[in-house]
């Protein structure tokens, strides 16, 4: 084989095997023709790296429990005279000794405390990134359901538009009206045209939004989004604020750190105590058998006394530092808890007066202006009104499903966990 065709093959190798490797991961929508946000929020916490690099922390963290309660490695010793080597009669006369460091009683318990408090606030930390992804992944989500909806509804309107240029069209040419109908249709039609460019942008960033949460390329479609139809009841605020001050994972995770913090000022009280060495040897170089065999204890004693005090005074005050960040959080989560409940409520009144009045009545009056146009009574840009008002709540009725799903995540993150409040259709209010 040539270099050239060697290097040639070298090339294609290196390119491919990133490819391969990146086509032998599954595709989570692989074989879907719809998806929910709960689904999507599964396979956000399956597919996203984060999740994986906090799991990986959360190991890291772990594995430095028994290191951090363990000893120290012991010492041993080993000496000899070498012009003794060969003497008769005694032989070559050597020192072996054997010692162990122990830091003052309750240091290790100490250190292994602050390790495992550090794990605890890991997995906390694990818990609020799911939280944080599953907010991220239903907001998303939402955003793309809008998109997808109101194009859908667009594309209806712009059908009836050129059903209704038809008419006014045909009215023309009897000379039952004027030429501004057919332009004014025509005029409706092109602002529909301009207004689904808009949605089909949101459509395009909202794709690569989700795709980017599940590690998935940000061209790559979806499927069709899907609301699911479960009805549910929203808590009480203060049945959520409850939980968002007992269960919130940020809480958590600051709860731990300051417990692990207050370990170590347990540690660095420790060290105004001296460290203790046991030594055990035996030392032939002693004519006497009895000598030959020792057992000693020593002290490292803490002689700069200032370098620990300032020492204690800093995981003092880190301590200080955390608790005071905890009382912050804790606060604003609370108006933050506040603020979501409130524009849950909103999303749903919203919803429910459109399903149930302002929709019906668009449609009404829709049909009623129809038929005075079709009937000679009405103008054509009754109908264009009435049209263009049916549209627009259309519109805000999808809008606003998708500002419940948005604010229920934003609900949850707040709270602190699931509430299973991802329908559209929630009862009510308790």
């Amino acid at each position: 084989m040539s270099s050239k065709l060697l290097l040639t093959a070298i090339a294609v190798s290196v390119i491919s095997t990133p490819l391969a490797f990146a086509q032998s991961i599954p595709d989570p929508l692989e074989g879907r023709e719809v998806f929910t946000a709960d689904q999507l929020v599964s396979m956000v916490w399956d597919h996203n790296p984060s999740v994986a690099e906090r799991r990986a922390a959360i190991d890291v963290a772990f594995h430095r429990i028994e290191t951090a309660g363990a000893l120290d490695d012991p010492e041993f010793g080993y000496n000899f005279a070498p012009q003794t080597f060969g003497r008769e009669g005694q032989g070559l006369n050597k020192r072996i000794e054997f010692s162990q460091g122990m830091p003052w009683p309750g240091t290790l318990k100490a250190r292994k405390n602050s390790a495992v408090l550090r794990t605890d606030a890991a997995r906390a930390h694990e818990h609020g990134l799911r939280l944080e992804l599953a907010a991220r992944a239903r907001t998303a989500f939402a955003e793309y359901y809008f998109a997808q909806q109101a194009m859908t509804i667009h594309r209806e309107s712009h059908a009836l538009l050129g059903d209704l240029k038809s008419v006014a069209e045909s009215r023309y040419v009897a000379g039952r009206a004027s030429q501004q109908d057919v332009l004014r249709a025509d005029l409706e039609l092109a602002n529909l045209d301009r207004h689904l460019l808009e949605l089909a942008r949101m459509l395009s960033v909202t794709t690569a939004q989700i795709n980017g949460l599940l590690n998935r390329q940000p061209t790559l479609t979806l499927p069709h989004a899907e609301i699911s139809a479960e009805i549910q009841r929203l808590p009480s605020l203060e049945k959520l604020q409850e939980l968002s001050t007992d269960e919130h994972p940020d809480l958590k995770r600051l709860d731990a750190i300051v417990a692990a913090e207050s370990s170590d000022v347990t540690v660095a009280e420790k060290a105004f105590y001296p460290d203790l060495k046991f030594t055990a040897g035996y030392n032939s170089l002693w004519d006497e058998v009895d000598k030959r065999t020792i057992v000693g204890l020593s002290l490292k004693v803490p002689l700069n006394r200032n370098k620990r005090r300032q020492q204690l005074l800093s995981a003092q005050a880190s301590v200080r530092q955390t608790q005071s960040q905890r009382a912050n959080q804790a606060s604003q989560l609370l108006a933050e808890l506040t603020a979501a409940y409130a524009g849950v409520v909103e999303s749903l009144d919203s919803i429910e007066l459109h399903e149930n009045t302002l929709l019906p009545l668009a449609d009404e009056f829709l049909k009623a202006t129809l038929t005075d146009y079709e009937s000679g009574r009405g103008g054509f840009m009754e109908v264009i009104s009435a049209e263009r008002q049916k549209l627009q709540i259309e519109e805000d009725l999808v809008r606003s499903h998708s500002s419940a799903i948005q604010r229920l995540a934003e609900l949850e993150l707040r709270a602190g966990g699931s509430l299973q409040l991802h329908s559209s259709n929630i009862d009510g209010v308790q």
